[in-house]
């Protein structure tokens, strides 16, 4: 071992690491091989602190707890101080914390089940170790943990926080007290503590985004974190659907994003599931406001006159074809790549022949000018040149099909007859010129056209080329964020919750129907 150049051992680590992306604990052992192993792994196992639920419980946080936390500590003033330039990210995956709110609904939902299956009980009380209370921990105990955290790691410039995925009800004020809490913590660094530049927040509500921004102390301390970004990756979760609130969560939205003046990249990832893109349409079936708040808003800002954003990406997000094109217009001039993944135009009630807006258009309509046709508009917008631009997955987000005259086929289909993928002909339409309204343009393709995959589809793209969204998989650029047990812990609530579900569907089906008494509980 004593032979080989400090450089090749080196880079057979780098190989063992790259290997273990999504298993870090896997190179831990490592460490103990001899001194240089540990001195070369250092930099890399330290480079992103990770806190989770069970970190910040009373009872783990005693001799034992206190004495690893110090060696991490440590550990991390003595490579900063030596000028290794560690460039330390936080994680904080609060996603198993429940509030007491979603607990209460779930045992108010299953009261009348207690007295026939008593196995409830046990099941719902065991929920309640992942709230937040005397008996696991508090704001107290979470605000200084984070903030020792932060005063041990000045070199941070990551963060990435993985807010509680609520299983049963909307309304969850834990996850704004953790937001908020967090946001302070943040803004109590020392001066000498490099600024935060890189901003990962996953399931963060359109209501904890309006409770923030209405607290004046919270709105400050935001304004604060957001002002130095360059990266910034939202996944939110829509749940306000009263018409003054979505206004209200529209403006506050953006004016935090606006406040990171500096921002070079942005993904903005949505609620939706994994739709079928065989149709390419979605029907949700609810009301009006609710179809408009599972919309991703927009509100243009007159007086913004310049943008520094070069990369774009909205993820699994229905969106109205009108908001799309302003969000584009604002940062025309600066960017230069934009991802389109699983994005579903809002298209309503229109009796009247042309009036839906498209992806790319129709050759047997004429464009009025109270439509879109994205592709063709896209090209209209003053200053945008775009490098990049890729799309996987678009389609249509209907209200009501039965009253649009272009349901069911709008513009899927190619008439060219050369069967080409949609999203290949909408990136075509953009990036080349191509009028997908006109048939008789529908020539063989010259040379320069798309051929391959990755020349169009987004997903295949970014597996080789992601300046968007990598931080939400990957916050330090070395590991995978991967949290099994808090994995494992969601899964568990989710049983609960289904058993208790199931239980009473058939409960209803015992009372309905006046057969046999209830099932015994399913043991584990």
């Amino acid at each position: 071992m004593d032979s080989l150049p400090a450089e090749l051992l080196n880079l057979i680590l780098l190989w063992d690491i790259r290997m273990c992306r999504c298993e870090k604990n896997s190179i831990l052992p490592l460490r103990l091989v001899c001194k240089a192993f540990d001195e070369i792994l250092k930099p890399y196992v330290f480079k992103t602190i990770q806190l989770e639920f069970s970190r910040f419980l009373r009872q783990r946080r005693g001799a034992i707890e206190a004495k690893d936390w110090d060696e991490e500590g440590k550990i991390a003033r003595d490579l900063q101080g030596n000028g290794s330039g560690l460039d330390v990210a936080l994680y904080l995956d609060l996603m198993v914390v429940r509030d007491e709110e979603e607990i209460t609904r779930l045992t108010n939902v299953f009261q009348g089940l207690i007295p026939k299956v008593p196995e409830l009980v046990p099941l719902l009380a065991s929920l309640r170790k992942y709230c937040m209370n005397e008996s696991t921990f508090d704001e107290t105990d979470f605000k200084e943990l984070v903030e020792n955290v932060l005063d041990a790691t000045p070199n941070m410039r990551r963060l990435k926080l993985n807010l509680p995925f609520q299983v049963v009800g909307q309304q969850s004020r834990t996850a704004t007290l953790l937001l908020a809490t967090t946001i302070a913590a943040l803004t109590k660094r020392p001066e000498e503590a490099k600024g935060l530049d890189t901003l990962v927040l996953d399931h963060v509500s359109d209501t904890t985004i309006i409770d923030i921004c209405n607290n004046p102390m919270d709105l400050g301390n935001a304004i604060q974190a957001f002002s130095g970004l360059k990266h910034l990756v939202l996944s939110m979760k829509r749940q306000e659907a009263r018409d003054a609130r979505q206004v209200v969560f529209t403006k506050h939205l953006w004016f935090l994003i606006r406040k990171a003046t500096d921002l070079e990249s942005l993904c903005l990832i949505g609620w939706n599931v994994k739709r079928d893109i065989a149709t390419r349409t979605h029907l949700h079936g609810v009301s009006a406001n609710v179809w408009n708040m599972r919309s991703l808003p927009f509100h243009v800002d007159e007086s913004r006159t310049s943008s520094r954003l070069r990369f774009l990406e909205l993820k699994r997000v229905d969106i109205d074809p009108r908001s799309l094109l302003n969000l584009v217009a604002e940062s025309a001039r600066s960017l230069k790549e934009l991802y389109l993944n699983e994005v579903y135009l809002k298209v309503g009630d229109h009796n009247a022949s042309g009036g839906t807006s498209l992806w790319l258009g129709h050759g047997d309509l004429r464009k009025t000018e109270d439509v879109i046709w994205v592709a063709q508009d896209l090209r209209k917008i003053e200053g945008l040149e775009l490098d990049v631009l890729r799309a996987t997955g678009l389609g249509y987000d209907e209200f009501d099909p039965e009253t649009n005259p272009m349901h069911p086929n709008y513009d899927l289909v190619d008439y060219s007859g050369r069967n080409r993928p949609f999203d290949q002909r909408f990136v075509e339409a953009v990036l080349y010129f191509e009028d997908p309204s006109q048939p008789e343009q529908h020539t063989l393709p010259p040379l320069n056209h798309l051929r391959k995959e990755k020349e169009y589809d987004a997903e295949t793209f970014q597996k080789s080329h992601n300046t968007t969204s990598h931080f939400k998989r990957c916050i330090d650029g070395y590991f995978f964020n991967h949290n099994e047990q808090a994995l494992k812990e969601l899964q568990n609530i989710i049983t609960v919750a289904d058993r208790g579900m199931t239980l009473l569907s058939e409960e209803i089906d015992r009372a309905r129907n006046g057969t046999g008494v209830l099932p015994r509980l399913p043991t584990r």
